[in-house]
């Protein structure tokens, strides 16, 4: 899918995009079952930050795109400069979870860097992005060779060199074609589809979780880590809290814990999730339920790591620094000197924490969590 977002030198993007596509397909001929299709997608309204475009935005246009045209796998290609959460640039994020990827076909040509103009290298550059991102896509691992379409990009010119594509992956490609290429979808009983989709696509799931990683993702939410932390430490040195520790119960303890975690998710899912969206014919497919799946399951994830780091400190903190004499004596009903009252106490902060965590959290920046829980990688 083409998309000309400034249509400043329209002609000349298109012909370069046709010119690689028709190099993607000729190094594709032998797999007979793959029907390439080349369309042009208006460019949208977006505004560019820092001189580039958020490439997560053309991710979430092309899922919709994906839904709606009932295509399997989706190649975005746009003229414009993409931004990066970890590089200068980049010019290629493959999301294998949504089966989409963005390119960039900006600094391909020898012409952006100062050199002489060379369409036909820069054709022959973007093709071998088109494959290696692809590839990403059927989850193909990468290879050492620098003549192979799956070796780690590093620099634009390791495109000139990136043609093999050997028998093996071939064979791969094949055999995780059927597997990726299936994607279902229903106009009627969306709860039992969204069932069923779970149960047989429990192994792709759990894959993109733990790709996501929850403890990369808690680094990556420095605001929701700052509210959590501020609001235990205020309330660890409140006599009220020490209360809490003396009275309620363990049942009562794990019921907050439960509830707070559950409503932690609700707040997190809505800031960073992509919207789970329905055909205009109102068909709700396999790619929408296993993203909203791997999204949910990822911050839960998180949330429970940082729920458990967060009582893991308190408790620290309060067999090691806390007053025994406080403990004594602020608490109205009983002292709060036992170790299960200690504990109570921890839960109950860590569960305040992930609440506050949480609010906070929508604070810290879209893309990156967002890029986190959708993106493979960025070359």
């Amino acid at each position: 899918m083409m998309m000309d977002v400034e249509g400043k030198d329209s002609d000349n993007f298109v012909a370069l995009v046709l010119d690689a596509v028709n190099e993607f397909e000729e190094a594709l001929s032998e797999e007979k079952r793959l029907r390439i299709n080349t369309f042009a997608f208006p460019g949208p309204h977006l505004s560019p930050g820092a001189g580039a475009y958020a490439p997560l935005d053309f991710l979430e246009i092309g899922l919709a795109e994906k839904i709606e045209r009932d295509v399997q796998f989706l190649l975005i290609v746009t003229e414009v400069d993409l931004s990066s959460s970890s590089l200068a640039y980049t010019v290629a994020l493959p999301s294998q979870l949504t089966n989409v990827a963005v390119l960039s076909s900006k600094r391909l040509d020898p012409g952006f860097w100062g050199g002489t103009a060379d369409p036909p290298r820069a054709s022959g550059r973007l093709a071998a992005l088109l494959l290696h991102s692809f590839g990403h896509l059927l989850n193909l691992p990468h290879r050492k060779s620098s003549d192979n379409v799956m070796y780690p990009l590093e620099r634009i010119e390791d495109l000139d060199h990136m043609r093999e594509l050997c028998h093996e992956q071939l064979a791969m490609m094949r055999k995780m074609l059927p597997r990726e290429a299936h994607e279902r979808s229903t106009r009627t009983g969306k709860f039992g589809f969204v069932l069923s989709v779970l149960g047989e696509d429990v192994r792709e799931i759990l894959r993109a979780t733990v790709r996501a990683n929850p403890f990369r993702l808690v680094l990556k939410m420095p605001t929701m880590l700052a509210a959590a932390l501020s609001v235990t430490i205020v309330l660890l040195f409140s006599p009220e809290i020490w209360d809490v520790a003396s009275t309620v119960s363990g049942s009562q303890i794990t019921l907050f814990s439960v509830a707070s975690l559950v409503v932690a998710l609700f707040v997190l899912y809505r800031a960073f999730a992509f919207q789970t969206l329905l055909s205009r014919d109102r068909l709700l497919t396999e790619t929408a339920v296993v993203t909203a799946a791997v999204t949910m399951l990822s911050l839960m994830l998180t949330l429970l790591v940082m729920f458990t780091g967060f009582a893991l400190l308190m408790y620290a903190g309060i067999v090691t620094v806390f007053p025994a004499k406080l403990m004594e004596t602020w608490p109205t009903v009983d002292p709060a000197i036992r170790t299960l009252d200690h504990v109570k106490l921890s839960l109950f902060l860590a569960s305040m924490g992930v609440l506050a965590g949480s609010l906070g959290g929508r604070s810290d920046s879209r893309d990156l969590v967002r890029n986190v829980l959708f993106v493979d990688e960025e070359s």
